[in-house]
C-alpha cells in the first residue's frame, strides 16, 4: 500500500499543492480523490506495517481500517477510519463528558469537543480544526433526521458520502486558508473564468 500505491500518488499532491493558482474544476476535483486514495494507502500502509511487526514479537495490535470508502454516511466512515483513535476519543471524552445521556444539546456540546480536540490532534493549524468541525457539522445533521432517509436508499447514501469525504479531504490537505477557499471555488463556483480542465 505504502510503497506501491501512496508513494506514487505523492508526486500529483505535491505539484497540484504548489500550483494552485492555476487549478481546474477537474483538477480540484482529481486532488481530492488522489488525496483520498493517497491518505488510506499511507496511513493504513503504515498500521499494516505495524500490525505485521506486532505480530513478530507476538503482539496482537488492533486493526485501524475497516473498508472505510465503502461507507453508506459519515458517522459509519468514522467508525471505520483510525479506529483506534475513534475509539480512544469515544472512551477518554465523549463518554466522561457525558456521552449522549445528558439530553440533545449537551450531546451536540460533547460531539463538538470531540471534533475540535479531533482537529487538534492533526495539527495546530486552521485546516485541521476547520475539517473537525465540518466533520461534527456533518455528524449533527446526520443524527437530526437524515440518517433515517440515507438507511432507505444505499446508493444516494454512498455517493453523499463520497462526495462529502472528499470535499473533508481537501480541508485536510491544504493547509492555507486563502488556498482551501480558492480550491473550493473551483470545484464548485462554475463561471467563465473557471476552467474545467
Amino acid at each position: 500500500k505504502k510503497v506501491l500505491f501512496a508513494d506514487h500518488l505523492s508526486p500529483f499532491f505535491d505539484e497540484t499543492l504548489q500550483n494552485t493558482e492555476n487549478l481546474s474544476c477537474i483538477n480540484g476535483w482529481m486532488f481530492a480523490l488522489v488525496t483520498a486514495m493517497w491518505g488510506y494507502f499511507d496511513f493504513s500502509g503504515y498500521c499494516d506495517m505495524a500490525i505485521g511487526l506486532g505480530w513478530l514479537f507476538n503482539i496482537m495490535l488492533p486493526a485501524n481500517f475497516n473498508s472505510p470508502y465503502q461507507s453508506t454516511d459519515i458517522s459509519d466512515y468514522w467508525r471505520r477510519w483510525h479506529i483506534t483513535l475513534g475509539q480512544w476519543f469515544k472512551q477518554y471524552v465523549y463518554i466522561p463528558l457525558g456521552g449522549n445521556r445528558l439530553g440533545r444539546a449537551r450531546t451536540y456540546f460533547n460531539l463538538f469537543i470531540v471534533w475540535f480536540l479531533t482537529g487538534l490532534w492533526h495539527g495546530a493549524s486552521y485546516n485541521f480544526i476547520l475539517w473537525g468541525l465540518y466533520f461534527f457539522i456533518l455528524i449533527c445533521i446526520e443524527k437530526n433526521g437524515l440518517l433515517n432517509l440515507l438507511n432507505k436508499h444505499k446508493l444516494i447514501s454512498h455517493i453523499y458520502t463520497i462526495f462529502f469525504i472528499l470535499v473533508g479531504w481537501v480541508l485536510f490537505a491544504v493547509i492555507d486558508l486563502n488556498k482551501i477557499i480558492n480550491f473550493l471555488k473551483k470545484m464548485f463556483i462554475f463561471n467563465a473564468g473557471n476552467e474545467w480542465i
